[in-house]
């Protein structure tokens, strides 16, 4: 992350990649129940661009493709954490050929097990695509990843809360996460990073596009996030992770999940997100998440 998204998930396309407040200590009561808490974060600000703390956001997933029957992994995509079984990530982020994917909760540093706990892996028993996903244009770019057995939530493995039906966060900050590319054709971090970007209402969005002298459709099931001078942004790598905005109540709720972008924080080219609330009658439809 730059945090800078660029996924060269579509051949045909190019340049056209994929890709707080002080927090309340809330108890951990019911891991059975409770979405979008922090148990391992008592207070303190985010500040854009910067390595994560351990648990901080722990409903961060790292998706990893696993090829020749194991042999081969790598590190592919983010994620989110919805439910104990489901989990949801980009449309381009599916296995290739003869490939499977797996889910790796409770992950922050991928360059060894140096955490306080232990992360959890879970095979990837189906991988759900939306039916109208089309690689051309990005629309749609979104998978459930079904796991081959529930997670047993922790203190830092905790679902993120869906945000109301007709919740509209234009012009609020909120945060992306993930262990992508630290800038445009850069090098990938091993600390989980994160960096606040505002949310850009979606026909100043579209003028941006244009400014930048793209002709992209920023459709209403996008929601796009990002400075007009660029500066921070995800990136190549952070594809499928969560956007997230905290409640009143202190929790945290999904905005989007990254999907793609051209360049990584260039000017003019803020960041596409599948806009979660477009989205919850088909999540609801699967994974039957509120």
């Amino acid at each position: 992350m730059k945090l800078s998204h660029q996924f060269y998930a579509s051949p045909q396309l190019s340049d056209s990649t994929s890709r707080t407040l002080p927090t309340p200590n809330l108890a951990f009561h019911s891991p059975s129940t409770e979405c979008g808490v922090r148990p391992h974060v008592k207070s303190g600000r985010i500040v854009g661009g910067k390595g994560s703390t351990f648990g901080a956001f722990p409903w961060q997933v790292l998706v990893r493709e696993s090829t020749w029957l194991g042999l081969f992994t790598k590190n592919k995509c983010g994620g989110v954490l919805i439910t104990s079984r489901y989990v949801i990530t980009a449309a381009h982020c599916q296995p290739g050929f003869l490939a499977s994917l797996v889910a790796v909760m409770g992950e922050f540093d991928i360059s060894g097990d140096l955490e306080s706990k232990r992360s959890i892996t879970k095979n990837v028993k189906r991988v759900i695509v939306h039916r109208q996903y089309d690689p051309a244009t990005f629309e749609n770019d979104l998978a459930l990843l079904e796991l081959d057995s529930p997670v047993s939530f922790d203190t830092h493995i905790v679902p993120i809360c869906m945000p109301n039906d007709v919740a509209d966060f234009t012009g609020r900050m909120a945060t992306v996460t993930g262990w992508g590319r630290l800038k445009y054709g850069g090098g990938v971090p091993s600390v989980l990073q994160e960096v606040q970007v505002p949310i850009i209402e979606n026909s100043v969005c579209q003028e941006m596009f244009h400014t930048a002298g793209h002709n992209k459709k920023i459709l209403t099931s996008f929601l796009c996030a990002g400075y007009a001078n660029g500066q921070k942004d995800s990136c190549e790598g952070d594809s499928g992770g969560p956007l997230v905005l905290q409640r009143p109540d202190g929790r945290y709720e999904l905005a989007g999940t990254v999907s793609h972008g051209i360049k990584c924080a260039a000017p003019y080219l803020p960041g596409v997100y599948m806009r979660t609330t477009f989205y919850k009658p088909w999540l609801r439809s699967i994974t039957g998440v509120k």
